[in-house]
Parts: C-alpha cells; structure tokens; sequence
C-alpha cells in the first residue's frame, strides 16, 4: 500500500528530473556563451591570426578565457572593463572595432593605475555591456558621450592648465564671464541666490544642464535664472564644465596631478602668495628682495625651482619663507620667471594695474555680470520687479550713492526686492550681502571700477 503511494509520485519526481536538469543543461550553455566571453574568444582567435612564430602561436592559443579586473583600493574602484577590452594597452590594435581596440591615452593614463571609471564613469564590476555602460535602473552614474569626455579630466586637473581638454578649460572661461558665480557658490565662493553647483555634474545629465540654461523656469519651475543666449558650441563648452563638477575628490597621486606645470599656473601663484609685496616687476613691487624682470639671465631654471622649493637651504639667510610648494608649483613659478625673460607673458598682475582694472578684475571674479550683465550695463530679467522688471544698469551709480553708500550695499545686499504687483510672486533675483567674501582690497578696486563707469561729460538723464 505504501509502495502504490509513492509510486504515485512517480512521474512528478521524473518530471522534475528533468526540469531540474534542463536547468543545469541551460545554466552551463549561459555560462559557457556569455558576452564578455564571446569578446574574448574573438581576440584570441584575431591574436593566433597575427601570431607570426610558432611560439607567438602556441601563446595565443593557450591564453585563459577569464574575468580581467583592476583593484584600486586608493580610489575605492573595482574595473571590469579590460575583461572585454583586451587591447587597451597593445598600439598595434588601434583602428580595431570596439571593444578590441587601442586606448589611444593609455601611456599617459595606464588602466594598471587609473582604471576605466575614473574617467569614463559606468558600472566597473559588471560583466555585460549594458550593466557596465551604466544604463540600467537605480545605476546613477553611466559612462559619459565621448563628447563630454574632457569632464573627467577636471578630478585631476585644473581646468585651465591641461592643454589635453582645451573645451574643458573653455567652459570654465564660459562660466565666470557670463557671471554664473553671482548667484550660484562654486568652490566656496560665489552667491546664495541660486544652488551651490559643486556637486551639479553628479545630479544632472547633459540633457537637463543644456535644457536649463536655455530654459530655467521650463525645467525648473519658480526659477529666477535668466535664459542664457549661448551659441551651440558655447552650450556644449559650459555644460562639459558643469559635468566635471561632481565633488569628487581623489586621493594621494591623482590629486597630485591637479597641477600642472605652466606659466599660467606660475603666474597664479606668483599673485596668490603675494610675491609682488617684496619683489618688483616692471618697476612696480616691492623692494625687500631683488626685481625679477631679469632673474631668467641671471639664474638657471634649477636653481629656482630649488630656491622657490626650500629658500634657506639655496640662499641661507634669506628672509623669503618657505611656502612649501609642490615639485609642479615650483616649476611652474620658474616657468613664470622665466617666460618673462623670453616676453612671452602679459605683465596683467592685479598688483601692477591700477584700481580701476582691478576693480573690473572683481567684478568678474564674483560673479556681478549675472545679474548686472556685461560691463555692468544691466539688463537682466526679473519679473514683477518695480524697476522696469529688470536688472538695472550701473552706469550712473556715481549720480545714485557715494562710495560709502555703495560699499554698505555691497557689503549687506539687499534682500527685499519691491514688486510690481504685490498679488504677484516676488521677484526672484535679489542682491546678495558679499560681507566676509570680498576682500577689503578688492572691495576699494570694485568701487573704483563702479564710479568708472559714468561716462565722463554725462550726467544722470543725457
């Protein structure tokens, strides 16, 4: 009787044999036909083809069908990516169809050291196409166009030092003349009226950046932000630099290539540290230390560099501090001193100009063409604003307010914006207090600059 029970069960125990093994029959085909390795049988078949000794031959023939990866614990990275792309490091595979092609940046960037994620973005721990593209759900990072590849190049790099990713560094220049940082914080400094954009490139796609520039309150409803008039290639140029914001930041050798050495970056230094107070160019500085207009004839590169590195151990009793510049930051001051030499850099230094053009200095610097437009002419949208819904020109500020009146509106803003129409949002654009952001310095230059811009002749109305 037990045995009539259970042979009942017979055939569903059969039945369920099979399943069971057509799932193993199935898992075993899926494994063995997967993706990546159908990418790599094809570039062992392509090596035996090149292979031109029996030895190169044999090699290719005996190569494993694995899964490739790098681990980079510095950057919290784990790639995939070279388990498809074989050939990344192999010059003899450039021109090849993706994925077995050469990286044509691969000296400069081996994937040993960098990985792929880094600057292509996506998901490195995938082993499919479109998982490692990045486009599948809840994945927020996919690999950026090749068009806007330069973005990448900013968590290492400054902007404007890396001749590699020129669209990069226009970008940038896009963004502090249209004004941006009037309104909007980018690396500490800039206003509060509208988001800090330190993290943007992290959040928006391409699409929604290019969309919100030339439309803000379409996208973002409520939005002050004025339409911008980019052209086409100016579009593309600030939205690449608004990608490259992600608040990423890298860690031991990567950060240490944010600098790269160049006149221009020498330039900066040489302002930012306040060289011109001890030392005179073009007759103009101070007289603590020697001029420097001929420092290029009178010394060799590395002996500046060890001196910019370490003042006391080149010149022992020096009173120049040791500032603790890098290996690149002291050879890009030298770079500086020495171009003077050949006349190749613009003496622009804020120090040698007069108040007046340093006064303009800041005013871009900060931002103040976002709202007061270019040259300060005005013009802005902001609705249901009393003042012609708009902006208004600085112009004849001298006609309107002293300079001590215009240095407290500088300092505390003004916050209450009268509206047209009280029924009626209020106006979205307001003037921001710069107290603690300007320097006193640059704030005298600004007022200079402001009180510059009444022609002269004209009073208020002609």
């Amino acid at each position: 009787m037990a045995n009539e029970s259970v042979r009942k069960f017979y055939p569903w125990f059969t039945m369920l044999g099979i399943v069971v093994g057509c799932l193993v029959v199935g898992g075993y085909y899926k494994d063995q036909f997967r993706e990546w390795k159908d990418f790599q049988r094809k570039f062992i078949r392509e090596e035996v083809r090149r292979a031109i000794t029996p030895q190169q031959r044999a090699r290719a023939e005996s190569t494993p069908v694995q899964v490739h990866q790098i681990i980079l614990p510095e950057l919290n990275r784990v790639d995939r990516c070279t388990t498809c792309h074989l050939a990344v490091d192999d010059p003899t595979y450039g021109g090849y169809p993706q994925p077995l092609a050469y990286h044509p940046l691969h000296e400069q960037h081996p994937s040993e050291k960098f990985g792929c994620t880094i600057c292509h973005r996506g998901q490195g721990r995938a082993t499919t196409a479109a998982a490692a593209h990045g486009n599948v759900p809840h994945w927020d990072e996919p690999m950026l166009p090749l068009m806007y590849i330069q973005a990448s190049c900013g968590k290492c790099h400054q902007a404007a030092d890396n001749p590699a990713a020129p669209e990069l560094a226009r970008g940038q220049q896009i963004f502090e003349d249209s004004g941006c940082r009037g309104c909007h914080k980018l690396g500490g400094t800039g206003g509060i009226i509208g988001p800090d954009l330190d993290k943007v490139g992290a959040r928006r796609s391409s699409e929604w950046l290019k969309k919100h520039f030339l439309s803000p309150a379409a996208v973002s409803p409520g939005s002050g932000m004025p339409p911008q008039k980019f052209s086409e290639p100016e579009l593309e140029a600030i939205t690449l630099f608004m990608l490259s914001q992600t608040g990423e930041m890298v860690p031991g050798y990567y950060a240490s290539m944010k600098v790269i050495a160049s006149p221009d970056e020498g330039q900066r230094l040489f302002q930012q540290k306040g060289c011109i107070g001890c030392h005179s160019l073009g007759g103009k500085g101070g007289t603590v230390g020697p001029a420097l207009d001929d420092v290029g004839l009178r010394r060799a590169p590395d002996w500046i560099v060890a001196h910019f590195k370490d003042p006391q151990v080149v010149t022992p009793g020096t009173v120049m501090p040791k500032f603790g510049f890098t290996e690149a930051e002291a050879r890009s001051l030298t770079d500086f001193l020495m171009h003077l030499r050949e006349q190749k850099v613009a003496l622009s230094l804020p120090s040698l100009m007069g108040p007046v053009e340093r006064g303009r200095e800041v005013f871009r610097k900060y931002g103040c063409a976002g709202c007061h437009g270019p040259n300060a002419q005005g013009g802005v949208p902001n609705p249901n604003a009393k003042t012609a819904q708009q902006i208004p020109s600085l112009k004849y500020v001298a006609d309107s307010y002293t300079k001590d009146e215009i240095l407290k509106r500088i300092l505390n803003g003004q916050h209450e914006i009268t509206s047209l129409d009280a029924s009626k949002p209020a106006p979205p654009l307001y003037m921001p207090g710069w107290r603690g952001t300007i320097k006193d310095a640059e704030l005298d230059d600004l007022v200079a600059y402001l009180f510059s811009l009444k022609p002269k002749g004209e009073d208020l109305g002609f």
